[in-house]
């Protein structure tokens, strides 16, 4: 380069216009050369760099700035601000004409309330969105997400993360993973798609932890009032003694208890429930109450030794109630039946088969121990002789006793479900 065409390099004025009428301001630099690289004039800048468009300001240790293309070459201690957003890297590009920030390797970016780090992002200034690709950590003030990739748009507060996505609830909890995830930051609404699978462990109060494994293929998250996650379609639950299927359900966080509609079926240890609507309600954590409206079914193996022998209660409403993880009552309202088997000293002793405006049941050891009938009572024994082998026979209407109860899977679990923390 000849003498005359550096000069005029170093001596252009510290404030150019970028092809879009965005102008670039050099607010400080240490030093300053002027040079042309693969035919394009730059200007480098050194030491304590900082450089601004409008309201996006630049600090960094080192700038190559070219001229025509508008690029900015940044590299040691990058940090790129706009309003109260801050993109800090080891290196990146920003392209005035574009209003574009490009970042390379340890990428965070920090908004006051939100943090996000990656080994790669782009970040655009009008639009106020960012990308982040490989390795993606979010964090907020009650949650921390991975995923492969995530889009986040700063003005509607929008985040989609795709790929890996695995986000642990620290207030709930809980870790929910799956392969795409929406979060509307306006609304608080949140979605979960591509096989979502919800894990909570609860060591409160117990001895052994207590594992809930939630399945479906979409779960919702509203941060309302009411603050409840709904899982959707194909929804499979399994925790300890617990496990149920439905097309919905809801899990209300405050009221600690869980909605199963459309379809629903209930196990607790040996008993099935069955009806239009289940509702179960925890306390400490712990199943306290199931009720059932509409078609209301409950069965149980009555004895062990008897696989064939199911006890049997219907009616339209069901209320099961607990006591320290035991089945302690069932209160069956309007036309309700029920069918027990009967032992003595081990040995089958037949049925009892009684109906009422309302029965109550009353259960011991998981064997049924004492009934009440009250309202329009009756009432038939079957003895052995005429119950044994044809225990099918004596079936109530509706009885349909499922195998196909939802078990505790490895891949539940697995290492691609586990939150990364860098």
């Amino acid at each position: 380069m000849n003498s005359r065409r550096l000069l005029w390099l170093l001596l252009l004025p510290v404030s150019l216009w970028a092809q879009q009428g965005k102008m670039v301001v050099l607010e400080n630099a240490d030093a300053l050369e002027g040079k042309v690289v693969n035919g394009e004039e730059v200007r480098e800048f050194t030491g304590n760099v900082r450089i601004s468009q409008e309201r996006v300001r630049i600090r960094c240790d080192r700038a190559v700035q070219f001229l025509t293309s508008g690029r900015i070459v940044m590299t040691g201690n990058v940090r790129v601000h706009d309003d109260s957003m801050t993109i800090t890297t080891p290196r990146g590009i920003y392209y005035a004409v574009e209003r574009r920030a490009e970042a390379f390797e340890r990428v965070t970016l920090d908004d006051g309330t939100s943090r996000l780090e990656a080994d790669y992002g782009v970040y655009d200034v009008d639009p106020r969105t960012a990308f982040f690709r490989s390795r993606v950590v979010a964090y907020d003030t009650g949650s921390v997400m991975n995923a492969d990739s995530l889009r986040y748009d700063r003005t509607r507060k929008f985040m989609h993360a795709m790929g890996a996505v695995v986000i642990h609830n620290t207030a709930d909890a809980m870790t929910i993973s799956g392969g795409n995830f929406e979060h509307d930051g306006l609304t608080g609404f949140s979605r979960m798609t591509r096989d979502p699978v919800l894990v909570k462990v609860d060591t409160a109060g117990a001895a052994l932890p207590d594992t809930l494994v939630v399945r479906s293929l979409v779960m919702e998250a509203y941060q309302d009032s009411s603050r409840r996650l709904v899982a959707r379609d194909s929804v499979e639950i399994v925790r300890r003694d617990l496990a149920g299927k439905a097309g919905t359900v809801r899990f209300f966080m405050k009221g600690d208890s869980i909605h199963f509609r459309q379809a629903p079926v209930l196990w607790y240890q040996e008993t099935q429930v069955t009806g239009d609507s289940i509702t179960v309600f925890l306390h400490a954590r712990s199943l306290e109450q199931i009720t059932v409206m509409g078609n209301a079914f409950a069965a149980s193996h009555s004895d062990s030794a008897f696989p064939a022998r199911l006890d049997q209660m219907i009616g339209e409403t069901m209320v099961i109630r607990f006591a320290a993880r035991k089945l302690q009552r069932i209160d069956v309202d309007i036309r309700a039946v029920s069918l027990y088997h009967l032992y003595e000293d081990s040995l089958a002793n037949g049925l009892n088969k009684t109906s009422g405006d309302r029965i109550a049941m009353m259960f011991e050891a998981g064997r049924a121990r004492s009934i009440r009938v009250a309202g329009g009572v009756e009432g038939q024994y079957f003895p052995e002789n005429m119950v044994e082998r044809r225990e099918k026979e004596y079936a109530l209407p509706g009885l349909q006793w499922r195998t196909d109860r939802p078990v505790m899977r490895a891949a539940d679990v697995s290492p691609a479900r586990t939150l990364r923390i860098p």
